[in-house]
């Protein structure tokens, strides 16, 4: 549409002004073309749907009214569209509309206003006080249906005949019918509609419009119910009687006046059994009411407290500071204390006392509660007691002790302490203890001690701190940890300077390495001595001219020689209380007594390799044992055969077991055994001597063993236990 072809349409101005609406017209493209004064005079500005002025598109008006939110912007949008686009031939819409002052409802009405369709006229009317009488109407209607469904109250809309013309839910609910039986019934169902008190009770409202007494309602079952009623006459739309019965069942009332009764019941035993005493004080400090323990604990009768003031129970230093406490609670309501109460025996208790304000009928009164603390302040008494000597304890013990925390921090140190290192307790608390005392070779093992204490393990170990001065100081530490409910909370250090006692310790030490000195020495020309009698003795023999004489000779000799090796494998070890046994069995095959004898009878000596060692007091005589029962089977071996002698050597804890075996390593082992020879009596005193047992070869098995069983000592002496201790 042009400029000219809107110049040509013509309007009323004066009939548009004259309406009320508000009245504007469009073109096709939602241009305003025109207004009423009543469009114009509206303030709408801070309104979503707005009232522009001629010239806006009202597009756009209902486009950002949409933008914020405006559901029926929307709604308005689409058919005006439809109006325009002559998709409908006209279009309604009621919308609210809120301004900064007021909220308005609006009819709206748009269609056509020529008959080519190039111009259509919006009317907005206001319905803003039909629309309120309505939603006040139906918030009426839906109040008074709440109220009527949802009353805690029977009720009973009735006509002037007593018809039931409706009833609620609770009506019946308290009389048992159901709500289709009751509509379907009159008043004297319900109701003793001869009972002279209703009578009166119609003939009241019919003068008043209303009454209300206690009736007896009839239920469905046919008991009375006792009920509180109130009726009120009205009028309907139509102009008819109508009256509101409403009823309230007192039977429950008496249920729960039977409740309260037991609830005092119940209040009375729940204060009876409070763990402690109860009372109501009024405001001079009388005992109003209290519990049985007021009785059982102090042994006051009923009487008697009934008479008392609560201050009377207190101990005389004690009741001021009790009186000024009970004066503020009236004042602040809350009390809170610990003091001293007579008892009726004499006896004086500890209690903890606390109470609070409450106001009944205007007058101010306290309930309080005690408990008894006597038990419990004799126990904080008695750790009070033990936590001076602890402290006591603590600070006057000889040696040094520290408490740190599980982040190593020190938090307190002894006198000893700083004796022994040169810190102050001021110049300790709050250090790290590793970092303070560990030199640097030592700060591993610091904290692996830490770290293991705060694990729970008691430790004790001896080390090196450092003295504030620089100087080493050797300690035994001591670490304890500190637990509280399966939590590591502190951790005790414990420190004893040892410095003097390592002193003495190196000077033994130096002294003992000298006595092992002397002892190898001794060793040394022991064996020298040994092989120089047996040199001696070898001297002998050749001039021996006897054989019986030789042979004795050669014995001895080898006797000799076995407890020199014994020496010489000593002497070698350099450990004179524990020989390796199996060296000195080395040491035997290879010496020249045996090399002799297997050459001469052809026979193979196995030495086994699994170390075994054995004191001194034990080898010298299995050593000899040894040499005895070789020198056996040397003196009845086939000399014509040759054989194999396996040696073997076995521990099984504290037990040795010595095995001499192989194939016919000896002839007739029952005249060897049974002989009356020299080699049996040694053999035998040595087993008895050794406290062991010997087991004889089976002369009818042709493999042969010899089987020495004995337990094991240990080899130790004083100064060796000592030296072990101080290395």
């Amino acid at each position: 549409m042009t400029d000219s072809d809107i110049s040509n349409v013509t309007f009323d101005n004066t009939f548009l002004d004259s309406l009320l609406a508000h009245v504007a017209i469009i073109d096709a493209n939602g241009t305003i073309v025109d207004h009423n004064e009543a469009w114009k005079n509206f303030n709408a500005n801070s309104a979503s749907i707005k009232r522009p002025n001629i010239g806006a598109n009202y597009f756009e008006v209902l486009q950002q009214a949409i933008e914020k939110g405006d559901d029926y912007a929307l709604k308005f949008l689409l058919g005006l569209k439809n109006v325009l686009n002559q998709n409908k031939k006209a279009f309604t819409l009621a919308y609210p509309l809120k301004t900064e002052t007021n909220s308005f409802w609006f009819n709206l009405t748009i269609r056509p206003c020529s008959d080519n369709n190039s111009h259509f006229i919006m009317i907005h009317e206001d319905i803003t006080a039909s629309m309120k009488a309505k939603y006040e109407k139906q918030e009426n209607e839906d109040r008074f249906e709440v109220k009527f469904e949802e009353s805690l109250d029977g009720i009973f809309i009735t006509d002037s005949e007593g018809t039931i013309l409706e009833a609620n839910q609770t009506a019946s609910k308290i009389l048992g019918w159901t709500q289709d039986e009751l509509l379907e019934s009159s008043l004297d169902t319900v109701l003793n509609t001869e009972d002279p008190k209703y009578q009166a009770a119609v003939e009241q409202q019919e003068k008043s419009g209303t009454y209300s007494l206690e009736l007896e309602f009839i239920n469905k079952q046919g008991n009375t119910i006792p009920a509180k009623t109130t009726s009120r006459s009205y009028r309907n739309p139509d102009g008819k009687l109508r009256s509101i019965i409403s009823f309230h069942d007192l039977s429950q009332w008496k249920e729960v006046e039977s409740d309260l009764i037991k609830n005092k019941n119940f209040t009375e035993s729940a204060l009876n059994s409070i763990p402690g005493v109860f009372l109501v004080l009024d405001r001079e400090g009388n005992i109003v009411r209290w519990n049985e323990h007021m009785t059982t604990e102090l042994g006051y009768s009923p009487q008697e407290l009934s008479q008392k003031n609560a201050l009377s129970f207190i101990t005389d230093d004690q009741k001021e500071a009790v009186r000024k406490k009970m004066e503020a609670c009236f004042e602040n309501g809350e009390l809170a204390i610990e003091t001293k109460i007579h008892a009726k025996e004499g006896g004086i208790k500890d209690f903890f006392l606390f109470a609070k304000r409450f106001v009944q009928d205007g007058e101010p009164y306290l309930v309080g509660a005690g408990i008894d603390i006597t038990d419990r302040k004799k126990v904080e008494r008695e750790n009070r007691k033990n936590q001076i000597m602890l402290e006591q304890l603590f600070d006057n013990s000889p040696v040094g002790i520290t408490i740190v925390d599980n982040d190593d921090k020190i938090h307190k140190v002894n006198d000893s302490f700083t004796t022994i290192f040169g810190y102050s307790e001021d110049e300790a608390i709050g250090k790290n203890i590793n970092k303070l005392l560990a030199p640097k070779s030592k700060k591993h093992e610091a904290k692996a001690i830490s770290l293991a204490t705060q694990k729970g393990e008691s430790l004790q170990t001896e080390t090196i701190r450092m003295h504030k001065n620089g100087k080493e100081v050797p300690v035994l530490i001591g670490s304890v940890p500190v637990e509280l409910e399966d939590e590591i909370i502190a951790i005790y250090g414990i420190y004893v300077d040892v410095s003097t006692q390592h002193d003495y310790r190196e000077k033994i030490k130096d002294t003992l390495r000298e006595k092992e000195a002397l002892l190898s020495e001794l060793h040394h020309r022991v064996k020298n001595n040994l092989a120089l009698i047996a040199s001696l003795v070898e001297l002998q023999l050749f001039d021996a001219e006897d054989d019986k004489l030789e042979g004795e000779l050669e014995n001895i000799k080898n006797r000799i020689m076995t407890i020199a090796s014994i020496h010489e494998v000593l002497y070698q070890n350099g450990n004179f209380t524990t020989i390796p046994f199996t060296n000195f069995l080395q040491e035997l095959a290879n010496s020249r007594m045996v090399q002799n004898k297997r050459d001469t009878n052809q026979v193979q000596i196995n030495i086994p390799s699994d170390e075994v060692s054995l004191n001194i007091n034990q080898s010298i005589p299995s050593g000899l044992l040894l040499n005895e029962i070789l020198s056996l089977i040397f003196k009845f071996t086939d000399k014509s055969k040759s054989s194999v002698i396996d040696i073997q050597l076995r521990e099984y804890g504290k037990k040795v077991h010595l095995i001499i075996e192989g194939d016919q390593i000896i002839n007739c082992p029952d005249e060897a055994k049974k002989s009356n020879s020299l080699h049996n009596i040694l053999i035998q005193t040595l087993v008895k001597q050794i406290g062991g047992t010997l087991i004889w070869p089976n002369p009818e098995s042709e493999y042969q063993k010899f089987e020495f069983f004995f337990t094991k000592e240990n080899g130790s002496s004083p100064a060796s236990e000592y030296l072990e201790v101080a290395e």
